[in-house]
This record gives C-alpha cells, structure tokens and sequence, in this order.
C-alpha cells in the first residue's frame, strides 16, 4: 500500500504497529531512522511532565504591594488572560486598593527566553508562534479586530483587546516596548477574499497586511507580541484601572538577575494569588488542539531554562528505554526545524503512557479519529472513533502517533512519519488512514 502510493513518492516514510499489551512489533518500515516530528513531538514533554510534575501540577501566580508598586511575578500559566487579570483587579480593589504607582512584572532572564533555536522568522508575528516565556497574558498574543475603510483601497479600521496603544502610525516611529503594531492592512473590492495576516520586521515590531473586503464585517487576526513581560504588565494596567484603581504608570518589567532586595522598612503585601488549571486539565488542551504555546510552557516548568528542561527530557527518555541519541530536541512543540525522533522512539513513549498510573488521561487527551482534535482522513473509514492519537503537520511533514482500537485484536500502538513530503495533503490522508483501516480490521 506504500510502495505504490504516488503521493508518497520520494518522501521519507516510517511505519511501525506494534501489540500494545505484549509489545510485540506487528509491522514496522524505517522504524529507527529520524524523522522531523512537527507536533508529534509534543508527545515528549507531555508525557514527561505527567512523570515529572504529576497531574495535579500547576503554576502559581503572585500578586504583592511593594512601596507603593504591584509586582506581579508570573509562573508560566499557559492560560492566564483577560479574566485572570479582572480577578487581579477586583482582589485589589476589595483588599483595598485605591492607588498604585505601577505594575512591575518580575520575572527571570532565563524565564523570558529567546525563540528556540530552528524557528522560522517568518513565523514569529503568528499565533502559533507566540514567545515563550514565563509571562504569558492571551497566550502571548492581541486579538486585533479590523473592519473596512469606508472606500476601496482605504486603510482598514483597527481596534485590539486588550484595548492598549500598541498601534503605531508607521515603521519609522514603532518599537517592540511600545506602540509595536503597524497597520498597512488595506480595504478591497466588495466579494474580494480575506487576506490579513502579520508579518515580522526586524526590528521586533509586527505589520497588519492584506485586505479585508468591502462592506463585510470585522475581521479578527491574532497577533503574537514582541515583548510577553510589558504585554503582561501594561495589561493589568489597563484592568486595575477599569477596576477604578490610579496607576501612575504604564506598567513595567523588573529583568534583573538577583533578587530584588527588599529594605527592613518596606512593607511586602500579599495582595493575590492565582494558581493555574493542574496538568490533568492541560493536556487535552494541549494535545487535542495541538497547542504550540501550551508546548513551550510546560517544557519551561521542568527545569529553570529551556536547556535545562530539554536536559530533564533527555534523562527521562533514557529512564524509559529510548535512547536520547536517537533523538534532537530544540522545543516543546515540535516548530523547530531542528527537531528529530525515530517512530519507534514515540511508540516507546506510548507504551510508557499506556503502562502508567496516567493511561486514562492520556486516551482522554488525545484527538480521536472522525470525532474530536486534528485528525484528518479518518472519518467514514473503519478506523473513524478507533484511532487516538496525536498529530504534526509542517511544511512537508505529516506524522501520526497514538493507539488504535482494532476490531478483533485489541490495542495496537502505532507512529506514522513522513516528512521530505511535497504531495497534496487529501491523498496522504487517504493513504494513511487506509494503512490504519487495515489494522484495525486485521
């Protein structure tokens, strides 16, 4: 079924089936040569974390009146938004609180890192490419709003939420700690296709192109921000002050190194805390949407900076059997080009999910062919509802990985890898989930 199917030409395809209650290899094609995972690879520190963290982890935030300032030091909550900042501000305002002389958000250098390495800058204005960083507000990007001018080839209409001046008239005057977002987006012809989208400049700031059309209604585009610490802190500016509490300034960040050092007269004040959804509640919002953001957080809460964590991903593939010479790890999310992992390297994982205290959990969080998630092809073939797995899609990559529910056998764990793909997408899947068709009904 392989060998001849045409859309398969040329690329770089591993297969491997194996018995999930005996292990036993039922069918396995380049088994051990690397493949770029995409977001199979989410599959890594997913699993890891459940081992390392446990399922009732989750990140705290803290809130406390410092001399006067609000520091708030953010714990890499993947999900911490507009209504965790309204439920900032209204514990403040009930402590209370009538004045403040700013929101300083604390965090750490190795906290607020730079892109991993083997991003594509291209990508890096999208919204699923967000910063990493241990401050997160929207998952790292603005919800900008754009409606059409009033003429054809007018400016489009732009409006964002959080409602902060991050707009800047031209390139000339934008910079990432401000007014970051340039609006060149322009109004087209009544009928005419949808085409905003973002770019990157160099300089770190984002632009607003393409066209909206004429006469149709708003439009919403998710931009990532530059600087996710200021994102964070000029937010909760904004809800204090909705809240009906001054702040004097704009919001801040404290990047130092050592702690702050906090004098024998200053009083520190606990003013809120806020703990996260626990890693049980994060998976299936992890895996099933395939959330890249999520991905990069969790990595960043098993160790204190991004090689430290890959370092405990490492130590943990080589607990469960997998060799981490087999494997290249740049990311928690699989958008590094540089990513590589052998299909039998995630059926290991798997049947380390499978074989744990956390099988329920893993099942309950994983895409399901023709039901829920990112699967596609599936639905209407034998294997539609039986196929539980966790999907990756690049530029010319398409990997599967998880556990199918056969006919007559039992459960089989599988991973399906492909990448130096350049076919169409429609006749790989058809393909792929023949091969899980047959499987299942074997």
């Amino acid at each position: 079924m392989l060998d001849s199917a045409d859309t398969l030409r040329g690329a770089h395809v591993g297969v491997i089936a194996t018995d999930t209650a005996t292990g036993a290899t039922l069918y396995e094609r380049h088994a051990d040569q690397s493949f770029q995972p995409a977001s199979t690879l989410k599959l890594v520190v997913g699993s890891a974390a459940l081992d390392v963290l446990g399922p009732t982890y989750a990140p705290r935030t803290y809130a406390q009146l410092i001399g006067g300032e609000l520091e708030v030091e953010p714990d890499g909550d993947p999900f911490f938004g507009i209504e965790e900042a309204n439920a900032l501000a209204r514990a403040a305002r009930a402590f209370p609180l009538a004045h403040v002389s700013d929101v300083v958000v604390r965090v750490f250098p190795e906290r607020s890192p730079t892109y991993p390495g083997g991003w594509t800058f291209d990508d890096f204005a999208e919204d699923y490419a967000a910063r990493p960083s241990a401050a997160t507000f929207e998952e790292n990007v603005v919800h900008v709003f754009a409606t059409p001018g009033g003429t054809a080839k007018a400016s489009v209409v732009v409006r964002t939420s959080p409602p902060l001046p991050i707009v800047a008239p031209d390139v000339d005057t934008c910079t990432p700690a401000g007014a970051f977002l340039v609006n060149r987006a322009i109004t087209g012809t009544s009928g005419s296709d949808d085409t905003l989208d973002a770019q990157p400049t160099a300089s770190g700031c984002r632009l607003l192109v393409g066209s909206l059309p004429s006469g149709s209604s708003a439009s919403e585009t998710d931009v990532a921000v530059p600087d996710p610490p200021l994102y964070l802190a000029q937010s909760l500016v904004a809800a204090l002050k909705a809240a009906g509490i001054s702040v004097d300034g704009n919001g801040s960040v404290d990047r130092r190194e050592e702690l702050r050092l906090i004098s024998s007269v200053t009083v520190m004040t606990p003013v809120w805390n806020h703990d996260g959804a626990p890693l049980s509640a994060v998976l299936p919002r992890f895996w099933i949407p395939s959330d890249n953001f999520v991905g990069e957080t969790l990595l960043m809460h098993l160790a204190g900076s991004r090689d430290a964590a890959l370092d405990v991903e490492r130590g943990w593939l080589r607990s469960i059997g997998v060799d981490p010479v087999t494997t290249t790890l740049y990311d928690g999310s699989g958008l590094s080009q540089y990513d590589r992992i052998t299909p039998r390297d995630l059926v290991t994982i798997l049947q380390h999910d499978w074989n744990g205290p956390n099988r329920q959990l893993v099942l309950d969080s994983l895409p399901i062919g023709g039901a829920r998630g990112t699967i596609e092809g599936v639905a209407g073939t034998p294997a539609s509802g039986r196929v539980f797995a966790k999907t990756g899609s690049m530029m010319h990559v398409r990997g599967l990985a998880g556990y199918l529910a056969t006919q007559r056998h039992g459960a089989v764990t599988f991973a399906f890898e492909v990448d130096d793909w350049i076919g169409a997408y429609p006749d790989l899947a058809k393909v792929r989930a023949a091969v899980l068709s047959r499987i299942v009904q074997d």
